[in-house]
């Protein structure tokens, strides 16, 4: 019950849950952890990217579970978001126990930092990481709104404080792995650390976390070894090779790498399916390489390595033969991020009722969109693997076949589940596909830096890259939004249906495009239209090119921008090159 004496009200046991005078005497409380970006990104394998992510989500996890009763999570709208919880957290604590709330929470994190690090055998401790970040505002005459908005301002303010720790610390090497933390000589343990390798506490804590996690060739090989596993039952050639293949895995068990001796006497799709991507692709089987990535003291043998590239190259002709999709070495990093959500939600004049009651209703939405979005990646046909997803933001690596897909599937599920408490809420992506041999540190910093790009193009924003081995060969910046109202994508899909049609680009349409781009935006719509209709044409390609080409232009000032990007990514996705 709650006695109330004039404004003010004290709490005996329990409140009741629509107490809404009550509410307004309560400590808003938002706490952060800053940096999770960069704690993210810097990963050199696909293993210290979601085991970075779990980690986050793990103190995050203890960040909610530290709000219980009388307080009350206002962000997440319930501490069950085990996955993809976000790195922000909002609540409401009694008149005078917000800062007791606020350091409970922040001591929560640092109790599950200490256990992570006791998991992974790291006895070091790690000055100023992980941080949190937190705000106490009271009540407030406004209520929950007002207290809301000063919360704004002294979050942003708070940011730019920083807090300086220097404990003593030889500075022999820089970490590898996270280029900002020492590594001692004496802390590198054999197993975690690979050879050439520093690494410092926090990345050696990154790497004590053993697990599977499915490599940037098994990513990017997907499709097609989804395709060798249902042709195994029905073609011969393709079974032969699967078979050859296992022979050679399990005589390079024997020889130099027992732990390959996993799930060889398992059916041969199901082995197929556990197999690292890797070891489909005939240059892996050099016995160099195979020394280099697993870290061994001496060449494997010769005539094994040999037996397995032949038949890593059998497979890939048989199965092209029988119609598997693609064998490409590309993938790609999927980074989304919702537009302007904290001014949203800081804009009384959209909530629908009280403020409070309404961001939990968006909290729940956001709650909805992650596992929409993880279904879309993660299914048969999108083969991807999610690294966070937070409702507002999403990591993932994709196949590049499923690639633009995936991102249209995700944008629509964000749209579907807050249109009815945020009409107008949208989400900005970014793709960069990028060879499996590429670093995918670079891959993933990519992701972000081209993210930001997008959004100060538009909002919502496209941004897609590609990267080959020796670097970018084209990047294409676009508003999401078509000039006719559709998603850019369509667009951009019709003309890769189209060059895929047509087998390839004329390189001399792209050239003329860019060397004609002024006049060029001098034309109108509808002439412009004939006109790319016509070139395309005349290099030898279909009209339709011309047509998903116009679909693709959008407004740049006061004239109408020809993107050339946008046809080396559409012959890049048709084909897997670039001119």
């Amino acid at each position: 019950m709650f006695v109330r004496f004039g404004r003010w009200c004290r709490w005996e046991g329990r409140l009741s849950e629509d107490s809404s005078a009550c509410r307004m005497e309560r400590d808003l409380v938002i706490a952060t952890i800053p940096g999770v970006q960069r704690f993210v990104a810097e990963s050199r394998r696909t293993a210290d990217l979601f085991v970075s992510s779990d980690i986050i989500s793990e103190l995050a996890g203890a960040m909610v579970g530290a709000v219980t009763e009388p307080a009350e999570l206002v962000l997440p709208g319930t501490p069950d978001m085990v996955t993809g919880i976000p790195n922000r957290v909002v609540a409401l604590a009694g008149r005078n126990q917000g800062r007791a709330l606020a350091q409970a929470m922040a001591d929560a994190v640092q109790d599950r930092w200490a256990r992570i690090r006791a998991r992974s055998k790291v006895e070091e401790e790690t000055p100023g990481f992980p941080a949190v970040q937190w705000v106490v505002v009271p009540p407030s005459e406004g209520g929950y709104e007002a207290q809301w908005e000063r919360a704004q301002r002294l979050l942003l303010e708070r940011k730019r404080v920083r807090d300086f720790v220097f404990p003593p610390a030889v500075q022999e090497r820089v970490c590898t792995l996270t280029g900002r933390w020492s590594a001692p000589r004496d802390k590198q343990e054999e197993g975690v650390v690979r050879r050439g390798e520093h690494l410092s506490a926090v990345g050696r804590i990154k790497r004590g976390v053993r697990s599977g996690f499915p490599s940037t060739w098994s990513i990017a090989l997907a499709p097609y070894r989804a395709d060798v596993v249902e042709l195994a039952d029905t073609d011969q050639a393709v079974r032969s090779a699967l078979d050859n293949i296992r022979e050679s895995i399990s005589r390079l068990a024997d020889d130099a790498l027992p732990r390959l001796r996993k799930g060889l006497k398992s059916d041969l799709a199901t082995w197929f399916r556990g197999l690292e991507g890797s070891w489909c692709v005939p240059e892996t089987w050099d016995p160099r390489v195979i020394r280099r990535e697993h870290d061994l003291r001496q060449q494997p043998d010769r005539d094994v390595c040999e037996s397995g590239r032949q038949s890593a190259h059998d497979l890939k002709v048989a199965a092209r033969a029988a119609g598997a999709r693609q064998f490409t070495p590309y993938l790609a990093v999927l980074a989304q991020d919702a537009d302007r959500l904290g001014e949203s939600l800081s804009d009384g004049t959209r909530a629908n009722g009280p403020m409070r009651e309404w961001h939990g209703r968006i909290s729940a939405a956001l709650g909805r969109v992650g596992p929409l979005q993880r279904k879309a990646i993660e299914s048969a046909q999108g083969l991807g693997r999610v690294v966070y997803s937070g409702g507002d933001d999403l990591l993932a690596l994709v196949p590049a076949a499923t690639a633009t897909t995936i991102a249209r599937q995700s944008y629509d599920a964000f749209r579907q589940e807050m249109a009815e408490e945020l009409p107008r809420a949208t989400i900005s992506t970014a793709l960069v596909f990028f060879h499996a041999s590429w670093p995918l540190q670079s891959a993933v910093a990519a992701a972000q830096e081209l993210l930001e790009q997008a959004k100060n193009r538009s909002r919502p924003g496209l941004a897609i890259a590609v990267q080959h081995r020796g670097g970018e060969r084209a990047r294409w910046v676009t508003p999401w939004l078509a000039a006719d109202s559709g998603q850019i994508l369509d667009h951009l899909e019709h003309l890769v249906q189209a060059m895929t049609a047509a087998q390839g680009l004329s390189k001399r349409l792209a050239i003329s495009l860019e060397a004609d781009a002024d006049e060029l935006a001098t034309l109108t719509p509808a002439w412009l239209h004939m006109e790319l209709r016509r070139r395309a044409v005349r290099h030898g390609m279909p009209e339709t090119v011309g047509t998903a080409l116009r679909g693709l232009c959008a407004p740049d000032g006061d004239r109408v921008a020809v993107p050339v990007d946008a046809l080396l990514v559409a012959r890049f996705l048709a084909t897997g090159d670039l001119p």
